[in-house]
């Protein structure tokens, strides 16, 4: 079904649902964003009822990130010798593709049905900074119970290339405020530990004994009195996956649960403690709303030496994936 949604900068802004027997979700032009995820007919997505709504949250909340998910230290790259500006917007830092990354983007669609949308935005050479025309396109399928997402980018330069997408989920339902009793599991072993400016240092620490250690299931809310998530308000971490199989979660009020699975070498966990108040679909949101398992490369990967460069070369296909599992108990 596609419904109309809003207005951006004069164009018509469409919603299209895709659905199985179990879940259905509701997909934005704008951003490629997720909107609505509705499983046992529970909305679990944070989401807006408009597009200032999310121009506005500065949350980035469903949306596909693009071209660089994360963040890019004092927004500077070399690649090929040659070094690359890319726009500063966390301080002096890039973040998730500048101030006008694939979240402030219209897609265009060029495949729909019942169960999947296919969506298309090109970016074109030395936006935000990137060398490169990009043709970027990003397909959302549902299956029994199952959401896939499937990227695939195309540049005529080498250039950079990290997607992500940043749906806040609370198991509980969006409208019933805080997440952190959703129960978590993440299957990594170790972290990235960060400045005071959410840059990695480079280095990699082992989970055990801190309060990153998700190998056994634990209420998100467990440690967040430990100093080490004071200054994020919570988790806003890199994890180094162990495997393709990244993350569990599920909530025992609504029986409700997932898992996220990607062929990305990392992912992180943030618990929106950054969310600032805001009106939602339902109800006002804030602080530890929802939480996100982001797939992606290791922040600031490309100036880093220990880690695999989101680098892609031109005039070869790329691709990669999310994809999510969802699951009722009870």
């Amino acid at each position: 079904m596609k419904t109309y949604y809003d207005k951006f900068n004069g164009r018509d802004v469409y919603l299209y649902t895709i659905k199985s027997d179990m879940v259905e979700v509701d997909i934005c032009e704008l951003g490629a964003r997720i909107n609505s995820i509705r499983v046992n007919g529970v909305d679990i997505a944070l989401g807006f009822d408009s597009v200032e709504g999310y121009l506005e949250s500065g949350s980035y909340a469903g949306s596909t990130i693009g071209r660089v998910a994360n963040r890019i230290a004092d927004s500077r790259f070399f690649l090929n010798g040659k070094l690359y500006y890319v726009s500063a917007n966390e301080g002096k830092h890039h973040l998730h593709g500048g101030i006008r990354g694939f979240d402030k983007r219209l897609f265009f669609v060029i495949s729909y049905s019942s169960n999947s949308v296919c969506m298309q935005y090109i970016s074109e050479n030395g936006e935000e900074g990137y060398p490169g025309k990009l043709d970027f396109t990003v397909k959302f399928t549902v299956k029994d119970s199952e959401l896939l997402v499937e990227y695939s980018a195309l540049s005529d330069r080498d250039t950079l290339w990290c997607p992500t997408n940043h749906t806040y989920f609370n198991l509980n339902g969006e409208d019933s405020g805080d997440c952190r009793d959703d129960i978590l599991q993440l299957n990594a072993d170790s972290y990235t530990p960060t400045d005071d400016t959410l840059i990695p240092t480079g280095d990699v620490l082992p989970i055990e004994g801190t309060p990153f250690d998700f190998l056994k299931e634990k209420p998100i809310i467990a440690d967040f009195k430990n100093p080490a998530l004071r200054a994020t308000n919570g988790y806003d971490h890199n994890f180094i996956a162990n495997s393709n199989n990244m993350a569990f979660a599920y909530s025992n009020k609504t029986g409700i649960g997932f898992r996220v699975s990607s062929d990305m070498p990392c992912f992180q966990l943030y618990t929106g403690g950054a969310i600032k108040p805001c009106k939602g679909k339902s109800r006002q949101y804030g602080a530890w709303s929802g939480f996100c398992i982001e797939p992606q490369y290791c922040p600031n990967a490309i100036n880093l030496k220990k880690f695999d460069k989101p680098i892609i070369c031109a005039d070869k296909r790329y691709e990669h994936y999310i994809k999510y599992t969802f699951g009722i108990s009870g």
